[in-house]
């Protein structure tokens, strides 16, 4: 088990390829064409699908117990496009004296920038606690 610099144990690594499933809204951010004019290299992969990266550690640590009393506040800071391999990385606090964890998340794209961020909370009784 590794721990971080404040104590908390690091989460297993997910390394994940983004995937665009607006990609055919013509005319929006997440369309190629539309979002190159913005500025953007490509179209945007929808933060709705980075929120579920990030809830998908902690549904692979702490199973049951995130489905039924987990709580979750995310904020995307960049953007992430189709194909990169983008690493969620979590970290958990020591269950407190009510049983339940803190997790800090990060979204980090190929270039080691932190795309979006995440804390959740959940009882610490599933499989990964």
């Amino acid at each position: 088990m590794t721990t971080t610099s404040t104590g908390k144990r690091e989460l297993p690594t997910l390394r994940i390829h983004a995937i665009n499933s607006a990609s055919q809204s013509a005319g929006s951010i997440h369309d190629d064409a539309k979002a190159k004019e913005m500025g953007y290299r490509g179209g945007l992969v929808p933060g709705v699908t980075i929120m579920g990266y990030m809830s998908r550690i902690m549904r692979e640590n702490f199973n049951s117990s995130w489905l039924s009393d987990g709580t979750f506040h995310g904020l995307l800071r960049r953007p992430v496009y189709e194909g990169d391999e983008v690493r969620v990385e979590g970290s958990a606090s020591a269950p407190d004296a009510d049983g339940r964890v803190s997790v800090d998340i990060e979204v980090i794209d190929p270039e080691g920038n932190v795309c979006a961020r995440a804390s959740a909370t959940c009882r610490a009784d599933g499989a990964g606690a």
